[in-house]
């Protein structure tokens, strides 16, 4: 079985993909475009993305390919991975020499305190372990990646500072995805990562009258399903259009989580449900 993830070896990526396939062929791609494409193409049997981190908020991109996929990606687990950051230099390179340091933009965000004390010029890379990568061939002391202690073994780099996140509580949130249907992905998950409660994550577009952006919402407290998540997007289709993404606890296709849905349909324009799956039942601490 090959999974795709977006980045290179030794990306927080690649760290929850093993979590979630341990026993599977792990794909590289560039781009987050590239990972559902392949999924798409079936040159993959699933993918694991990033979709939220707790400190920079949502992978606004995934979030949007999941909408516009017409694959039939289902999400089928999530996984929460605790995210330390060291800023990896050559060998020889010191913390005072350092003057720009390059990771992926979520990355910059997180580190953006330390990166500011320090003087530190960011610098926009695709991937946090591409950055290292990139380091580790250019060979300048000056340059640092912002990246995993998995990169800087992988790559001979030297971490310079270590837990440099800002955020003492770091973590990002990772769906593993599936062509709809498909029942030997979610298998080759351990069961131990599939043990929490049922979970649900849809898109959906309120019916453009006066009051319906609430009347999405009400019937989820009316029957008592809790939200855990609700954010918003433009709709890329007119300006001033926007798109809500909606977690809750609960199977849409049981009561009463289906009847929240069933009246939560009345005030939309339309409703995709992205996948329901289990919760992630702890943080995992990547090597």
């Amino acid at each position: 079985m090959r999974i795709a993830y977006q980045g290179v070896p030794g990306a927080f990526s690649e760290a929850a993909a093993a979590a979630l396939f341990p026993q599977a062929e792990l794909a590289p791609q560039r781009t987050f475009g590239e990972v559902f494409a392949a999924l798409t193409d079936r040159g993959v049997a699933g993918a694991v993305v990033p979709v939220e981190n707790s400190h920079a908020g949502m992978v606004a991109d995934v979030y949007d390919l999941l909408r516009e996929d017409a694959g039939g990606a289902t999400i089928v687990a999530e996984a929460i991975v605790r995210v330390r950051y060291g800023l990896l230099g050559v060998p020889g390179a010191t913390l005072e020499g350092i003057r720009v340091a390059r990771s992926h933009p979520q990355a910059l965000a997180q580190c953006d305190t330390f990166l500011r004390a320090h003087g530190i010029e960011p610098e926009v890379a695709y991937d946090t372990a591409g950055a290292a990568a990139d380091v580790a061939r250019a060979a300048d002391p000056q340059v640092a990646a912002l990246a995993s202690g998995r990169a800087a073994r992988r790559y001979g780099l030297t971490v310079l500072a270590d837990g440099i996140e800002t955020s003492t509580n770091n973590a990002t949130r990772f769906f593993a995805l599936a062509p709809g249907g498909d029942e030997a992905v979610p298998a080759a998950i351990p069961g131990a990562m599939r043990s929490g409660k049922p979970k649900t994550s849809l898109a959906y577009v309120a019916a453009n009258v006066p009051g319906a952006l609430i009347r999405t919402l009400q019937p989820f407290a009316t029957v008592g399903v809790q939200l855990t998540k609700i954010e918003s997007r433009p709709s890329r289709v007119a300006a001033w259009d926007y798109v809500f993404y909606l977690d809750f606890e609960g199977d849409p296709a049981i009561s009463p989580a289906s009847d929240a849905l069933e009246m939560m349909r009345r005030s939309c324009a339309w409703v995709k449900v992205l996948g329901t799956y289990p919760a992630a039942a702890g943080v995992l601490e990547p090597d």
